[in-house]
């Protein structure tokens, strides 16, 4: 099995989804066609380069080129915020999702207006709950202003909203309970219980969870209730914040405080995320993974993303969000085409050889994106609160990468890493997470994130999906966003096992769904 070369002039043409799937999803303009959106984006982003100085004119002229043609040749794609709003929007940022500065104690109004602007940019929005009384209120006033913002013409694609509670909540059980409620109620919510490592040993220890009203509850008997709803409803996920927040490089901007709508990346109050996607299946060639092309996109593409940065700041419309972006500069490199990719290596996505394959992948990918990262730092000057972050300590995340070699990356090659960081910095405070590209994957022909084959998930062991979480998670500064499907049969006790194991496998949070549990689910991917 092999690809032709990249520069081969008899590639076969790459298909793209139609033209009129195109404006339905809001990212075209009427009449633009897949190649207008790539030649709009690549312009309205490398143009900021020359902006900040960070380029001359020849210098971004040949950035340009290579942008577009990454993206014409399906080596990487976009998130469709950055496709529906670059160089069309001139005053929307770009970014994927938010956690709106608002406090929901007080006046829903400005919650609203704020939400909104969100919301109408094409960002999906986290919320965080605990400190609200009676949060069932506040949960359906939003969810109805996430409806209503649907039905608002000025909204151009749908976009999620995630609530997350502590599992010491003294509403936790009304809240678990919301979707299995009432069915039929429309919801533009997905909803996550947050548990903390002091609670995650009371669960194994099977001892009583203390509320926050000084009530107790067997964290047992809470599990099951947990689990049972998931059985029913495929709701709510589960988050382990503390791990979530351990590797949160500059907890001096502010601890998580909810996620992004499918819970991939943690955000603090006021902090957005901004996506890119490799199309793994599109780096096989000559029946191997060519890492020399693979690096190259790396490179282009955490560059890419540095722009959207710079980009959006200036085009935020609350002083928080522009602050804290200027503090962290996140980025997201996440992937889809997984699938395909094991597909051309003629590989089991749940042998032991694909778990070995993805261990080489992801910390390949994340090197060279903080290497890169390194030298952008260089020109540009780190991230804003880089001298508070844990970079400049012993207790950073890249300290953590270089227990785990691959034969793509040594140890020796990370703790080089380290000490360049330490040195010169580095632009970008993260650059890694794995959302879950469904539209994005769709333009392209690509399967879906780390997702198998949608014929294949059924008879994919539970087990397994949980071991390929874990072996990309080692290389993943942030969370995956990976649903872990279960057959319709499974009882809410095999649930219950599940949950366990994520928590021993040291996951930061899982998703579960059982086959069949909601009443309108897909058919296809």
């Amino acid at each position: 099995m092999s690809n032709k070369s990249p520069d081969s002039k008899t590639k076969p043409e790459k298909k793209f989804i139609s033209k009129e799937k195109l404006h339905q999803f809001g990212i075209s303009k009427k009449g633009e066609s897949i190649n207008d959106v790539f030649t709009r984006v690549s312009k309205a982003i490398t143009k900021t380069e020359l902006d900040s100085k960070f380029s001359n004119s020849e210098e971004l002229k040949d950035f340009q080129e290579k942008i577009t043609t990454l993206m014409k040749d399906q080596k990487f794609i976009p998130s469709t915020t950055i496709l529906m709003n670059a160089g069309r929007f001139n005053k929307i940022p770009l970014s994927a999702c938010a956690v709106p500065p608002v406090d929901l104690q007080k006046d829903l109004n400005e919650v609203k207006k704020s939400v909104d602007d969100f919301h109408f940019s094409g960002m999906g929005t986290g919320f965080n709950f605990d400190d609200i009384e009676n949060p069932i209120e506040t949960i359906n006033y939003l969810n109805q202003l996430g409806i209503d913002g649907q039905n608002n013409k000025k909204q151009l694609r749908p976009v999620g909203n995630m609530g997350i509670l502590s599992i010491d909540h003294p509403k936790i059980l009304e809240y678990i309970e919301l979707k299995k409620a009432d069915r039929h109620k429309e919801w533009v919510f997905n909803f996550s219980v947050t548990i903390n490592d002091k609670n995650l040993e009371k669960i194994k220890n099977k001892e009583s969870i203390t509320l926050k009203n000084n009530k107790k509850i067997d964290s047992d008997k809470l599990l099951s209730a947990i689990s049972e709803v998931i059985h029913t409803t495929g709701d709510p996920g589960l988050i382990y914040i503390d791990r979530l927040n351990n590797d949160n490089q500059v907890p001096t901007a502010g601890n998580y405080q909810s996620l992004a709508p499918c819970g991939e990346v943690g955000l603090a109050a006021g902090e957005t995320c901004q996506f890119s996607y490799l199309n793994l299946g599109e780096f096989v060639e000559n029946g191997e993974i060519n890492y020399q092309e693979l690096e190259r996109v790396v490179i282009l593409v955490t560059r890419f993303l540095d722009d959207v940065v710079e980009y959006n700041i200036s085009r935020y419309s609350n002083e928080t969000s522009k602050k804290i972006t200027e503090d962290k500069r996140k980025i997201g490199i996440g992937v889809c085409g997984l699938a395909d990719l094991l597909k051309k290596l003629d590989i089991e996505y749940s042998s032991d050889e694909s778990f070995n394959l993805v261990e080489n992948l992801f910390s390949y990918i994340n090197y060279v994106s903080k290497k890169t990262s390194i030298d952008l730092a260089k020109q540009r000057g780190s991230f804003g609160k880089f001298d508070e972050s844990k970079y400049v300590s012993e207790d950073n995340i890249i300290k953590n990468y270089s227990h785990k070699a691959t034969d793509t990356v040594s140890k020796d090659q990370w703790i080089e890493l380290e000490k360049n960081i330490k040195l010169n910095g580095i632009r970008n405070c993260a650059t890694i997470t794995l959302p879950p590209t469904g539209r994005s994957s769709l333009l392209i022909n690509a399967s879906q994130s780390i997702e198998p084959y949608f014929k294949d998930i059924v008879s994919i062991s539970t087990k397994k999906q949980l071991l390929m979480v874990t072996k990309i998670q080692k290389f993943v500064d942030e969370s995956i966003s990976k649903t872990v499907n279960i057959p319709s049969h499974s009882s809410p006790e095999e649930i219950k096992e599940v949950i366990k194991m994520s928590i021993s496998l040291g996951l930061k949070g899982i998703t579960l769904y059982r086959d069949k549990s909601r009443l309108n689910q897909p058919t296809k991917l």
